[in-house]
């Protein structure tokens, strides 16, 4: 079977979808949303876009492939159905839903509204029609009163007010009528009825649970774009054609419109002075020519155009301190260029940190002039990066994958992580403190045998070699850990190397887990990050990771969501009951966390750790669950 016979072979899939929006494929959600509409034709569906502005961009100005005139239905200008003008919200919403019936679609997905100026109640109103209702998240204008990106407003979760403080700024709603607004989204997205929603990442999702907590159906689709045009090609050329200095490396810039504060203009500029005489930075979008010394290169929505700018490109710079997704850190990834972002939103679905570049403290701009010089200067880590984004984005972030993506869920199988999972089996320790029978990986979950998965039996054998543990039952008793509990996976020491590509395995070994599991390797020394690159490499795992240098407490603030296991890996520096308890007060209650070292025959190293361990329970903030081999299976309490 070809691989487009496997994307299209489904039957459950709708015969007809139509796409609903305000400026059809213009600017960054309507080039996303030109590429849904590319990875559904794709799919052998047939498929129209009904905008209330479309301009001027046809589908063949931003499409890379051939489209198939029998499944495209074109694109419906509906101008002059326009809210809050002339016409009542019944009368622009009885005119759509007639507009709406004459596609006769299957499913109607619901992008951006911003500029339209229709009334929500369109939504609801829309299933009359015996459609399926799909909105698609591109920013939070969905779970807001009204703005795009909050900021550090927070009224979105408990209400928005007359008093909102951005009420002028796109999309702009009279004051009077933003607490009815957010009132209304809750109606129609919460409770079992709700209409369903597809978030652009996980990070955007989260923010939408948590805003609006009865919502249910609530999905991932991440983007993705055509790695046949966005990859990497040959630099000299690209520069000569764009007409670039070839005399130092090249740092691009990218956004729709630098003057939208959000995306970090005057951040911006500082990094550009800061580093104006060791690279040459250049932008493609509009105002680029505000910020001093960035060389403009255009707007540009043809893929072709935008490729041939990240191929004249040795790193991407991301600024932006408010992103859902980040299409063009995507698109850097797929052309083979490292990159350098704060880090926001979605971004960090995107870039592995410590392989395919660096995610600094959001709009820390002296951290990003760091990164920046570390790959500036160093052209053997920027080869590597290059290698990697490009090696990881195009098994993440193709076309072909964000069609899959799409079948999977529109024909009932949305992606999904298995959640959390407590151990519920406890093994005693003898008073002696030693287990009872410390060599046998017992399972921590009620299970027909021993082994999980037929997987589990062979991964001491499967992980020979890598650095790490050696004990048998520590890494069949991550393996387990990972099947049932790794969604998120913290990995903590320089010498976890093993353990995680076993919890890794064993996440992956799970076929009820259809969303990637995601690691965090956590090095507490320098050396650290160059051995688990080379690991990552080894074993093909690190498009699943990132790689940081950092002590806990800086590692809790910065990242997020909050790991669903946690190994710590025997270590020269002991962990702490600080260090335990600071983990505690993060963790989810019941999030398992093995702990090597605990049984070491070592009395001088086991010490601290099994005093660290014993402390942390002995104060209720954790349970213990048993011994594997040298380890300790403890489960966070509070």
């Amino acid at each position: 079977m070809s691989a487009a016979e496997s994307i299209t072979n489904a039957s459950d899939l709708p015969r007809r979808v139509l796409f609903l929006n305000d400026v059809s494929f213009q600017y960054g959600a309507g080039i996303a949303q030109a590429r849904q509409v590319e990875a559904i034709l794709r799919l052998g569906i047939e498929t129209g876009v009904l905008a209330w502005a479309p301009g001027e961009i046809e589908l063949e100005a931003v499409a890379t492939r051939g489209i198939d005139r029998n499944l495209w239905l074109g694109i419906r200008a509906v101008d002059h159905l326009v809210g809050g003008r002339n016409l009542s919200d019944d009368a622009v919403i009885a005119g759509l839903l007639a507009e709406v019936a004459r596609f006769n679609p299957d499913v109607v997905i619901v992008g951006n509204l911003h500029a339209a100026c229709w009334p929500f109640q369109l939504l609801p109103a829309i299933r009359r029609l015996g459609c399926r209702v799909i909105t698609f998240l591109h920013d939070a204008y969905l779970y807001t009163g009204r703005c795009a990106y909050p900021g550090d407003c927070k009224a979105y979760l408990t209400g928005c007010t007359e008093a909102c403080p951005t009420a002028e700024q796109y999309p702009r709603l009279n004051p009077s009528l933003i607490p009815g607004a957010w009132h209304t989204r809750r109606e129609i997205f919460g409770g079992p009825r709700g209409i369903d929603v597809v978030a652009n990442s996980q990070w955007n999702r989260r923010m939408f649970l948590t805003a609006m907590p009865s919502a249910h159906g609530v999905d991932t689709v991440e983007l993705g774009a055509d790695k046949d045009v966005f990859c990497p090609g040959d630099p000299t050329l690209a520069r000569q054609q764009l007409g670039l200095p070839d005399n130092k490396p090249i740092v691009l810039c990218a956004a729709v419109n630098f003057q939208e504060a959000r995306k970090g203009g005057t951040h911006l500029r500082a990094i550009v002075e800061a580093l104006k005489d060791e690279a040459v930075f250049a932008a493609f979008g509009h105002n680029a020519t505000e910020i001093p010394g960035l060389i403009s290169l255009g707007y540009h929505l043809r893929a072709d155009q935008l490729a041939r700018c990240y191929q004249a490109a040795d790193i991407f710079l991301g600024t932006a301190t408010e992103e859902a997704f980040g299409q063009t850190v995507m698109e850097a990834q797929l052309c083979g260029v490292p990159a350098v972002a704060f880090h926001a939103g979605g971004v960090s679905e995107i870039i592995r940190h410590g392989l395919t570049g660096f995610l600094t403290r959001n709009a820390d701009v002296q951290a990003a002039v760091a990164a920046l010089r570390d790959l500036l200067t160093n052209p053997v880590r920027r080869s590597e990066f290059a290698h990697r984004a490009r090696e990881f984005a195009a098994a993440r972030f193709s076309q072909e994958a964000h069609a899959l993506r799409w079948r999977d869920y529109l024909g009932g199988k949305p992606a999904c992580h298995v959640g959390p999972d407590t151990p519920v089996l406890s093994y005693p320790v003898a008073e002696s403190g030693e287990p009872t029978e410390p060599k046998r990986c017992r399972p921590s979950w009620p299970s027909k045998g021993d082994l999980i998965a037929p997987e589990q039996a062979t991964i001491v054998d499967a992980t020979a070699g890598l650095p790490g543990t050696s004990d048998a039952a520590e890494l069949t008793k991550l393996f387990e850990l990972g099947y049932r509990a790794g969604d998120i996976i913290l990995g903590i020491g320089p010498d976890v190397g093993r353990g995680i590509v076993a919890a890794i395995q064993g996440a992956l070994a799970n076929p009820n887990r259809t969303l990637p599991p995601v690691c965090y390797a956590l090095g507490l020394n320098h050396e650290n990050p160059d051995l688990m690159r080379g690991l990552f490499d080894r074993t093909g795992l690190g498009i699943h990771s990132h790689v940081i240098v950092q002590d806990l407490g800086d590692f809790i603030t910065r990242w997020e969501p909050r790991p669903t296991m946690v190994w710590i890996g025997p270590s020269p520096k002991p962990v702490t009951a600080d260090d335990l308890n600071a983990l505690s007060a993060w963790l989810a209650p019941g999030t398992p966390v093995l702990i090597g070292g605990y049984l070491t025959t070592n009395a001088v190293e086991a010490a601290p750790h099994r005093l660290a361990v014993d402390e942390w329970c002995d104060t209720g903030s954790a349970k213990l669950m048993g011994c594997f081999d040298c380890s300790v299976l403890c489960v966070s309490q509070k």
